[in-house]
């Protein structure tokens, strides 16, 4: 009997300390702090959190911060302008790769930069990555993402209104500003907004169009032809001037990023 209950105590022992040594662990928790809602082309500062929860320190540890990309090809770059970057970090491509070190216990690490983004057919997301050398407790929540809300300026448009039109032409482009990454692909042309909702070309008077505006920071008009639509575009104000979109050609793969100015 005092054997069995040595080897039973032993045992006890031997299976908390197995138990205590599964349990040591680090644990990454990447936090995103939601932006404030900020306009258009305005910087939007970021303060990405990696906090250790987990009771032993976390070595070697690296953060991957991923910006939205253009839908340029074969060159692909930042979705916007990026400044204020923490010196820890590199841009790679269109992500930023952080060393942090070694994040003990209980302590964290704060990685900042601003971006500037643009107005864009698609929503505009950051992701950021946390990954150590050392063993973690759980990868669940390495992660985070923040996705901002970007505000957008009302433009007034007058009878008989200007607009100077710039624009490329591709496929599956979402914003002028990739227009803007290639200067030499821009190309431009007037029209002229009237008061009953329609467009004129002062230098192809052959064309036709019609406007509207369903809350003073958005526009939406159309281009004839013959009394054919031949483009479609829907766009928002990025400054008290200027709209930025898309126009769509029905029946075509192709579009134009147009920014349009008055």
């Amino acid at each position: 009997m005092h054997h069995g209950t040595l080897s039973s105590a032993l045992f006890g022992l031997a299976a908390v300390l197995t138990a205590g040594s599964a349990l040591a662990a680090a644990n990454l928790r990447v936090t995103i702090p939601a932006s404030a809602p900020t306009h258009v082309y305005d910087d939007l500062d970021y303060d990405v959190i990696v906090a250790n929860t987990g009771n032993k320190s976390a070595a070697a540890v690296t953060l991957s911060i991923a910006l939205p990309q253009t839908h340029t090809s074969p060159q692909v770059h930042v979705m916007g302008d990026l400044s204020g970057v923490d010196p820890r970090c590199a841009l790679n491509g269109t992500t930023l790769s952080c060393a942090l070190g070694t994040i003990a216990k209980g302590q964290s690490a704060a990685v900042s930069f601003s971006i500037a983004l643009p107005e864009a057919d698609a929503p505009l997301s950051i992701t950021a990555t946390a990954a150590t050398s050392s063993s973690e407790s759980t990868l669940a929540d390495n992660s985070a993402s923040d996705t901002p809300t970007l505000l957008h300026y009302a433009v007034s448009i007058g009878d008989d209104a200007l607009a100077e039109n710039r624009h490329c032409t591709g496929q599956g482009l979402t914003s002028f500003f990739e227009c803007e990454l290639f200067p030499s692909s821009i190309t431009e042309h007037d029209a002229v907004f009237h008061g009953d909702g329609t467009i004129t070309f002062p230098d192809a008077p052959e064309y036709g169009g019609e406007w509207s505006q369903a809350a003073a920071d958005q526009l939406s008009f159309v281009y004839t032809y013959a009394g054919q639509v031949i483009a479609e575009f829907e766009g928002a104000g990025t400054n008290p001037s200027c709209f930025e979109g898309i126009t769509h050609f029905p029946g075509s793969a192709y579009l134009s990023p147009y920014e349009v100015c008055f």
